[in-house]
């Protein structure tokens, strides 16, 4: 009697520990793709920002650079005026990649990957 007790006990421990790891396999595979799921969505819509923000910057600096050669009569002189301002613009960038570009982007994405169950998306 004492040993098929036991017996019992032992068998609903081994099922609730089964119900248990299946639970917790089941809430790790939703938290990683809800996870997964912010981030590609983040992915694709900088993606599209950044289309606009390109064709934004590409017809500002069309306009820009037909303006200044319209005040220095010539055309050429105005796109390379507003060429040159960009090859600076680039340098800067250029030196200070990973503190302007590098280093919020990777952490925007550890955010992210690591934010808590009830926050939000940051």
């Amino acid at each position: 009697m004492l040993l098929q007790d036991a017996k019992e006990r032992a068998e609903q421990t081994y099922q609730h520990l089964i119900d248990y790891v299946e639970a917790r396999w089941n809430m790790i595979a939703l938290e990683v793709s809800d996870r997964t799921a912010n981030i590609a969505t983040t992915v694709v819509m900088s993606l599209c920002l950044a289309i606009l923000a390109i064709f934004f910057l590409f017809f500002i600096s069309v306009s820009l650079a037909l303006w200044v050669g319209e005040l220095l009569v010539s055309y050429p002189l105005g796109f390379l005026i507003v060429s040159a301002l960009y090859g600076i613009v680039g340098g800067v960038l250029y030196a200070n990649r990973k503190k302007l570009l590098f280093m919020p982007i990777m952490n925007h994405f550890l955010k992210l990957l690591y934010r808590n169950q009830d926050d939000k998306l940051v």
